[in-house]
């Protein structure tokens, strides 16, 4: 044997020794993934949705806003959740599995004048085949009179919510029923995710409705509510907004790590402007905004501009510097579920 082919035998055993290790390898996503994939019209969507909320509203086929306020208590609600897997999934394959488990959850209250309005509406995902949603317990607060809710999955079908079963307000979960059967549950994790580690949020900010958004953990915060209460969250980088209060946080093997709960605005504070003593940023955003209708939405501010007293010059770009996404662990989730 050549002295030149144990020359390269030696440099390619150095090299396989020292290459770092390389990371499983996820399959590939079939065929089928390439196709034409499903095109939401948001404007539909909401329309639709909606307007079945409004008959079943009137059906009385929705939980009565008494009762609902009734059974709006905290509680263990007893239920086993499904186990994760232990295959790694790809990033296509978390959305595939996890999509048709993800709903709409929004409410209608009637006006004076016999029309319905908006109430709200955010994100849900299936803990129960037998119709057990799960969001966050600040969805049901602060209804109007006369307020119900319905809940849509991802092909728009819409069911009526039927009982609230219980959750707590300190860890913002919530689980309700709508009149549903056969459903796919996630599963959840029951551990915390580490920091670092890769997760999706499938949500409904604004009116963008099945939104795909990915990031990873950033840190684990606790600290005392207005009342005096402990809370617990989760920071992530994946991209949510209002409405997309209660998505699942995903993992790598389509598993619930979090619950989305809310954002807080880091604004840059103008030198004249800022205060002697410093403020904590304030939580610009907890759960869903009531959205606007359709005929609600915001004219060109230009119409209006002969209107407005003249303004101070602003200094040109966002003072917003950053916006933290907050969810709730899912170990903190499972203290309200489970036998």
């Amino acid at each position: 044997m050549s002295r030149f082919f144990w020359i390269v035998a030696i440099w390619v055993g150095i090299f396989a020794v020292a290459a770092p290790a390389k990371p499983p390898q996820v399959a590939s996503p079939s065929a089928a993934a390439t196709a034409e994939p499903k095109f939401i019209d948001d404007d539909t969507f909401y329309e639709k949705f909606f307007d079945q909320i409004e008959t079943l509203a009137k059906d009385k086929k929705t939980l009565a806003h008494n009762e609902l306020l009734a059974k709006l208590k905290p509680g263990r609600v007893d239920i086993t959740p499904a186990k994760p897997g232990d295959k790694v999934l790809s990033a296509e394959e978390v959305y595939r599995s996890a999509v048709k488990s993800i709903f709409v959850v929004g409410s209608l209250y009637p006006k004076k004048d016999g029309s319905w309005e908006v109430g709200t509406y955010a994100s849900a995902w299936v803990l129960a085949a037998d119709g057990v949603l799960v969001t966050n317990w600040h969805v049901f607060e602060k209804q109007k009179p006369d307020e119900v809710f319905g809940a849509a999955d991802h092909e728009g079908k819409v069911y009526p919510v039927i009982d609230f079963l219980g959750g707590n307000k300190v860890a913002d979960v919530a689980i309700f029923r709508i009149s549903a059967k056969g459903l796919t549950p996630l599963p959840i994790a029951t551990g915390f995710a580490e920091v670092g580690s890769w997760v999706g949020v499938i949500s409904h900010p604004g009116d963008l409705f099945y939104l795909y958004t990915q990031g990873t953990v950033t840190r684990y915060s606790t600290n005392k509510n207005d009342d005096g209460d402990r809370e617990k969250w989760m920071g992530v980088t994946a991209e949510y907004a209002s409405g997309s209060s209660g998505a699942p946080v995903l993992n790598k093997y389509g598993a619930v790590v979090g619950m989305a709960a809310m954002t807080l605005s880091l604004d840059a504070i103008d030198e004249q402007e800022k205060p002697e003593k410093a403020e904590k940023p304030a939580r610009r955003i907890k759960g869903p905004a009531k959205p606007l209708s359709r005929a609600e939405q915001p004219k060109d501010e230009k119409q209006n501009d002969k209107m407005k007293p003249p303004e101070k010059p602003k200094p040109k770009g966002s003072p917003q510097q950053m916006v933290v996404k907050m969810a709730v662990p899912s170990p903190v989730l499972l203290q309200w579920v489970g036998k």
